[in-house]
């Protein structure tokens, strides 16, 4: 335990980073590490995050680091990618495919005889977040993938899930008139309040 406070300490004390080595060390304790370093490592990163150094590897990681089951975690993550076009169009894909991966895995846990919630809410959890990162990503490259995902998740009964579905509504061009109409009907406040943002 020492030790992580010691390394945690080191993280902060960060201020710059001089070199590849340096940048791939800490972000090989961005995951498998425990949970207080693996903040510290995210927080730190979202200040002195270097794209020069960032590669496919780099991108693999912050994809893990997404859906961490620490929300600030999460959250310092999606805004490392807001900052990063390297990692919009490194990770824009590979999160629309770990999104499709999740909804498939949905109904398989919601059929089964012994289903255990908290396993289809840290399925929804990580849901959540990809799609918060997605919304920092949009390229309209891929919006014919992204509207089938927007399909699914316009309908789910978790307000959240489409929240964000709202908010990427909000991002895309010339967005599917049936998934605005369904997000103008919507009676949770926070869904619809992205219908003032939507593109005319």
């Amino acid at each position: 335990m020492d030790n992580i406070f010691s390394d945690i300490f080191s993280i902060v004390e960060i201020d710059k980073l001089h070199s590849k080595h340096e940048f791939d060390l800490l972000i090989d304790n961005l995951t498998n590490r425990p949970a207080p370093l693996r903040e510290a490592v995210a927080y730190k990163l979202e200040e002195v995050f270097c794209e020069e150094y960032a590669d496919e590897k780099t991108a693999q990681v912050i994809l893990c680091a997404i859906t961490d089951i620490n929300p600030n975690v999460s959250r310092n993550i999606c805004q490392i990618i807001e900052k990063s076009s390297l990692l919009k169009t490194l990770l824009e894909e590979r999160i629309i495919n770990k999104i499709n991966t999740i909804l498939g895995q949905i109904p398989e846990i919601e059929q089964r005889k012994n289903n255990k919630s908290h396993v289809k809410n840290k399925l929804f959890f990580a849901l959540y977040w990809l799609l918060e990162a997605l919304s920092y990503c949009i390229s309209n490259k891929y919006n014919e993938k992204i509207f089938e995902i927007l399909q699914i998740c316009i309908n789910f009964t978790d307000y959240t899930i489409r929240e964000k579905t709202a908010k990427i509504l909000s991002i895309v061009d010339n967005p599917p008139i049936e998934l605005v109409d369904k997000i103008k009907s919507d009676t949770n406040f926070y869904v619809n309040f992205y219908t003032t943002l939507y593109k005319k």
